[in-house]
């Protein structure tokens, strides 16, 4: 089974690989999941995946998340910040981070997957716009 996290679940990319998890539970688990400030979803989100971390970027987000998820009786940590995107995608039991962020936001916490050498499921062309050369190199190495 694959541990999955999915940088940008709220968009549309992160919703649609999240069906696929949905109806593939025998091949796929959520370890993180994370957005920019879509709380509600993101929560909904939580609830039915039950993600170890879920980070928003934006920190009064976080602090409405971690609320909602306390109430909720769900044991998943909620973080924030850049450093949180980068740090759910480089830890042990992650296998796979589907790199969905739109934008230049992606860059380092997919850089940061392939240094770690994890699988990455890149749906972010900026990535490989501003920097190709490198992501090919850590992905072959």
């Amino acid at each position: 089974m694959q541990q999955l996290t999915v940088l940008g679940s709220t968009g549309s990319i992160g919703t649609s690989t999240l069906d696929v998890v949905a109806r593939h539970p025998e091949k796929f688990r959520i370890f993180a999941l994370t957005a920019n400030s879509q709380v509600d979803l993101l929560f909904r989100q939580c609830m039915q995946f039950k993600p170890r971390y879920a980070v928003l970027l934006d920190v009064d987000s976080a602090a409405r998340l971690r609320l909602l998820i306390r109430e909720a009786g769900l044991s998943t940590e909620v973080l924030s910040g850049t450093a949180a995107l980068e740090q759910v995608s480089v830890l042990p039991e992650v296998d796979a981070v589907m790199a969905a962020i739109v934008g230049a936001a992606g860059l380092r916490p997919t850089l940061a997957a392939a240094r770690a050498g994890k699988k990455i499921l890149l749906a972010n062309k900026e990535t490989l716009v501003m920097a190709g050369s490198l992501m090919t190199r850590l992905c072959k190495s």
